[in-house]
């Protein structure tokens, strides 16, 4: 496949998916800003720790913490993605080291919109990389269209 073609299929790539990076994004934005706003703060605790490693450079890191939704009988148990820096300070070679951490969540759905305040990973940074990937595309293709010409 010749250079050109390549760079068309990238731009193209950039130009659907980019409008849908930035939605997700958006939406994560929106779903952040509500839980600030709206949210509910309650102490909870990691009950394991999970570090996993796909291909040379990608690793993902994640806690299962334990929590009581204020008014609730039972304790909640989720796994949360968390930053690499966080899982570390939490962690050494064998346990966790530090298992106090405060959870935040949505009254209407704690399981779901609970995040572990000042660990959890979200995903507001695909907005600008979604626009950018959208402006770079079509950036691109009418660079190539123009030079055709």
């Amino acid at each position: 496949m010749e250079t050109p073609t390549k760079i068309k299929i990238v731009a193209v790539i950039g130009i659907l998916a980019g409008p849908f990076l930035a939605y997700t994004g958006h939406q994560e934005k929106e779903r952040l800003a509500k839980l600030d706003k709206e949210g509910i703060t309650v102490d909870g605790h990691l009950e394991g720790g999970e570090y996993r490693r796909s291909g040379k450079r990608s690793r993902s890191y994640s806690f299962e913490a334990v929590f009581t939704p204020q008014g609730a009988s039972a304790p909640v148990k989720k796994n949360f993605k968390v930053s690499s820096t966080f899982f570390s300070s939490r962690t050494n070679e064998t346990s966790i080291t530090d298992p106090k951490v405060q959870v935040r969540y949505l009254p209407d759905n704690a399981q779901e919109s609970a995040v572990i305040i000042g660990g959890s990973t979200n995903d507001a940074g695909l907005f600008p990389v979604g626009i950018g990937a959208f402006v770079l595309g079509v950036g691109t293709l009418g660079v190539m269209t123009m030079r055709k010409t």
